[in-house]
């Protein structure tokens, strides 16, 4: 599952410790009941911009890299005293779009993950924002959580966002979406993104559309309701799905 900014934070850009708690609790419900779950969030740099304001940095990929290593730390303090509470360990996974393209670091992530969940660990997910450079930053945590799903074959992937879902012309959810009208859908769909992530619903969309292709499930809902990955589970999250290709 891929959590956006939009999600954890309130209006005023402060993390909502309430949405990461509920968060937190629908992912124990799913490993509890045998569900393997890797959480990809965003939010480091959010998290970064509520304790500091970096002073002389002329550069904005520096200034957001100096937010994202203050902000992943109190992203992860987050995470971690809310898991324990429910007797679960979670874990840093920071990577880089060169990580996927090598053959040993794919590889080595890949068995990584498997045995933090055998271990009944819950990953989560972020880039690793210090080291990467422009030409090898991700598009968009969209993109990463595509490729860690693809990665380890899951069997949905679920994308929690502020919309609820994909919507028509009529600014109406569309409840599925196939091979068979995934072209005339596109055409409603905007390039808008949200204040304060880099992904907006178009990148959803063709991540989305290219891993149910993979023939992996999807389904984009809005993660602000109350249990939207566990009704996303059930179908009864009232998002958008996306048909995987069998």
């Amino acid at each position: 599952m891929k959590v956006g900014t939009g999600v954890v934070s309130k209006e005023s850009g402060e993390l909502d410790l309430n949405i990461f708690r509920h968060l937190v609790e629908q992912v124990v419900a799913l490993r509890n009941k045998g569900m393997e779950v890797v959480i990809v969030t965003s939010g480091a740099v959010g998290a970064g911009k509520s304790v500091l304001t970096p002073k002389g940095i002329n550069s904005e990929v520096i200034r957001k890299q100096v937010l994202a290593a203050v902000g992943q730390a109190k992203l992860m303090n987050i995470y971690a005293d809310l898991f324990s509470k429910h007797g679960y360990l979670c874990a840093q996974v920071l990577t880089t779009k060169q990580d996927f393209r090598d053959e040993e670091h794919y590889a080595n992530m890949k068995n990584c993950f498997k045995a933090l969940l055998m271990d009944s660990v819950v990953p989560i997910v972020n880039e690793n924002d210090v080291v990467a450079t422009t030409e090898l930053m991700f598009t968009d945590n969209d993109e990463l959580a595509g490729l860690v799903a693809t990665q380890l074959e899951a069997d949905l992937f679920v994308i929690l966002t502020t919309s609820d879902g994909i919507l028509d012309s009529d600014k109406k959810t569309i409840p599925e979406i196939n091979l068979s009208n995934s072209a005339s859908v596109s055409g409603h769909i905007t390039g808008e993104i949200s204040a304060f992530g880099r992904g907006g619903m178009r990148s959803k969309f063709t991540i989305a559309k290219q891993l149910a292709k993979n023939g992996i499930a999807v389904y984009i809902t809005n993660g602000k309701k109350k249990n939207a990955l566990i009704h996303s589970i059930d179908g009864k999250a009232g998002g958008t799905y996306f048909a995987p290709v069998t």
